[in-house]
């Protein structure tokens, strides 16, 4: 075997393991589950909206509610007769709405909406 081979298998393999490294797959580290927080509020649903359900705060903010599978009509959330008090657990995220392009016009201007993905769903008294 010559210096050159011996110095590029070197080399590939060192590649290779920190590639594997950055990706955590040498340390056995599989995806965790995203965290699930717990919001209270009363729970509105609107047909026309980027969202259907939804979430208001005693302040008027409002969350975005889908389901775990980010299903706009989620099973727990239909059974329910809204307005209604509910306390949901889930993961929490954000999307950009563009409003819409010129060959698809929206009639929501670009927005940022804050969801969560309900994986709970207790209704309050």
């Amino acid at each position: 075997m010559s210096r050159r081979l011996v110095v590029r298998g070197a080399t590939v393999g060192a590649v290779a393991l920190g590639a594997a490294i950055l990706d955590g797959t040498a340390l056995g580290n599989e995806p965790k589950a995203p965290k699930l927080w717990t919001l209270e509020g009363e729970l509105k649903v609107h047909p026309k909206y980027i969202y259907r359900y939804y979430l208001v705060f005693g302040d008027g903010q409002k969350c975005a509610l889908y389901g775990s599978d980010h299903g706009r009509d989620p099973e727990r959330l239909k059974r329910l007769d809204a307005p209604v008090r509910v306390r949901v657990s889930g993961a929490l995220g954000t999307a950009h709405h563009a409003g819409g392009t010129k060959e698809n016009p929206s009639p929501f201007g670009p927005t940022w909406v804050m969801y969560m993905d309900v994986h709970e769903v207790e209704v309050l008294k």
